[in-house]
């Protein structure tokens, strides 16, 4: 029978037992924010500062046009200068353009890599390897999948938002009725639209990870499964959201205890050597922490679909009431 305890523990037995993925859940982290971007999509929708974000979320894009405008005509502008100014110059924006294209593969490849592994590790019975380097050189095909499939579901989410949140915007203009319910309404919708988009996005990955299917035949088969298994899903981001609220309030807890009154410290006596060592220590555990959460969560989700997709599952609720919520 299908239990979260069991899918949580095969979960953490990954996490601990093949500590070398944590390599890989650094970077997915980067592409999937922190792990779980519909995490994300629930504390900005639960938060007091909606219309902050979704007025942000269209300052966005307005933002990154001027931006690219601006980067356009820099460039442009560029050629009016000296020989070696303008060599210098490219030679800076060559190698920052190389470093990010560097870690956007990273970023995409891992996130594929993990859900690979996973599996693999899941069918065997005894201990399985999976290196780095040849996890990467597997993974390198899904690069572009896994960038579209995130791309999609992260645009009509921010879609999503904006949209949500225009109505409570023209009420701060003028106060009407109609817009205040109209929000609600938009509001109520969004979080499981969102929701539903995210992890219609998680199975659309697997099923191109582990199936080999087309983007658009994934994307289908995500939606159906996701369809038919909501509310198992749905428990398993509000269980899994509950875990990474706990994990990061007891870092920040542990963080605090242990380093601040070294910082305290280093800020009365001004030992900057100190502080930034300090800054640095914080980083590094906070990278950690959050590459062994990614890979953690990744392997629940993989787990699960693999689950859903073979046998399927009754979510905790189905089992109390006896299926009816179906």
């Amino acid at each position: 029978m299908f239990t979260y305890r069991s899918l949580f523990k095969k979960a953490w037995n990954i996490v601990w037992n093949y500590k070398h993925l944590w390599f890989f859940g650094l970077f997915a982290s980067l592409l999937i924010g922190g792990g779980a971007w519909e995490y994300q999509v629930l504390t900005e929708s639960l938060n007091q500062n909606f219309l902050n974000e979704s007025t942000m979320s269209f300052g966005g894009l307005v933002s990154m046009g001027i931006f690219l405008r601006t980067l356009f005509l820099g460039f442009v502008d560029l050629f009016s200068y000296d020989f070696l100014t303008i060599i210098n110059s490219l030679s800076i924006i060559i190698i920052s353009f190389i470093f990010l294209a560097i870690v956007v593969w990273l970023a995409a490849v891992s996130q594929a890599v993990l859900i690979s592994n996973v599996k693999k590790i899941n069918d065997s019975k005894k201990e399985v390897d999976c290196g780095i380097s040849a996890g990467l050189s597997e993974a390198q095909s899904f690069f572009w999948p896994v960038i579209l499939i995130n791309f999609i579901a992260r645009v009509v989410v921010a879609a999503l938002l904006f949209i949500a949140g225009f109505p409570l915007l023209l009420i701060n203009l003028k106060d009407s009725g109609l817009m205040a319910v109209t929000y609600l309404v938009l509001f109520v919708i969004f979080i499981p639209v969102s929701l539903g988009l995210s992890l219609i996005a998680k199975y659309a990955i697997a099923y191109k990870v582990l199936d080999y299917k087309s983007s658009v035949a994934a994307i289908e088969h995500g939606f159906r499964l996701f369809v038919k298994n909501w509310l198992v899903s749905l428990e398993t981001v509000i269980s899994l959201f509950i875990i990474s609220f706990l994990c990061s309030g007891l870092t920040v807890t542990v963080l605090l205890i242990l380093l601040l009154p070294w910082l305290v410290l280093g800020v009365l006596f001004k030992l900057y050597w100190l502080i930034i060592s300090l800054i640095i220590i914080t980083i590094v555990i906070v990278a950690i922490i959050g590459a062994a959460l990614t890979t953690f969560q990744t392997a629940v989700w993989t787990g699960l679909f693999l689950r859903l997709k073979d046998r399927g599952a009754l979510a905790k609720l189905e089992r109390i009431f006896g299926g009816s919520m179906r």
